[in-house]
Order: C-alpha cells, then structure tokens, then sequence
C-alpha cells in the first residue's frame, strides 16, 4: 500500500469553520460595501458638525481621515487612501486578505498552516494589533496637524 502524503501548507477544515469563514467574508465585504455607499453619497455618517474631539482638544481624533481613506480605498485609490491615513489604508489591505483566505477556507474547506485555526484566533491579539495600527496612524495624523501650525 502506498500511503499519501499530507500537504505542508493547508489541512481539512471542519464545517463549523466553513461556516465562520464565510461569516468572516461576507461581514468584511458588507464593511467594504457600506463604506463604498458613502463614498458614492448615499450613505451619510458622522457628525454635522466636525469632530467633537478634534473641536474639545484641539488635535485630530485617532480616526481622523478613516473613513476619507476608506472610501478612497474600495473605489481604488490605494496610494491616496495611504497618504490620507496610513492606518487605516493598512487596516483594509489586512481585511482584503483576510477576506480572501477566509473565503478560500469556506470555499474549498481548507485551513491553511500558516494561518492559524479560526478557533484558535485570540480577540486580545486582535485588540492589540488593532491599537498598534490605530496609534501609528494617530501618530501621524497629529505629526501632520502639527507641521500645519503657524
């Protein structure tokens, strides 16, 4: 008998992970979906009146420009949606390719090794890459605002 070689770079996924792949997949699309509906001017979001951080302390928010950025991001402009916010054009380029596996997973019922099982996915490890990406892009938001300054 001849025995069959396991692959090195995916394992057969259950069907409970199918099926949370695919939650995965079609919750980033619907992001990136209502994100392009206010791009396109169908969707309104935020306050009337401006930033109530940026008015109360005087510097920008730590989302400032995200949803600018966003916007340019799924109507494809990539390079200006970095220089509007580094941070969150780095967020969708992460959940593009999140989506991407996720749906490969779903489809194909696969996990890939070097992801690790969605079981497995730790929130606090999430949390804080989300704060680390949220912080750089503040950090460059405020170094802009402060270079405008008189």
């Amino acid at each position: 008998m001849t025995e069959q070689k396991k692959s090195g770079w995916f394992a057969k996924s259950t069907l409970e992970d199918r099926l949370i792949f695919l939650s995965i997949f079609l919750s980033i699309c619907f992001v990136f979906l209502l994100f392009y509906l206010v791009k396109a001017g169908f969707i309104r979001i935020g306050p009337a009146s401006g930033c109530a951080f940026k008015r109360n302390f005087g510097i920008p928010c730590p989302t400032c420009g995200w949803t600018t950025a966003i916007g340019l991001f799924v109507t494809g402009g990539t390079i200006k949606a970095f220089f509007v916010q580094p941070a969150a054009t780095m967020s969708c380029i992460i959940l593009v390719l999140v989506a991407f596996f996720s749906l490969l997973s779903a489809v194909l019922g696969i996990n890939f090794s070097f992801l690790p099982p969605v079981r497995l996915w730790q929130p606090k490890y999430i949390i804080i890459a989300g704060a680390v990406i949220l912080g750089g892009g503040w950090a460059v938001t405020i170094a802009r605002a402060l270079a405008e300054l008189p």
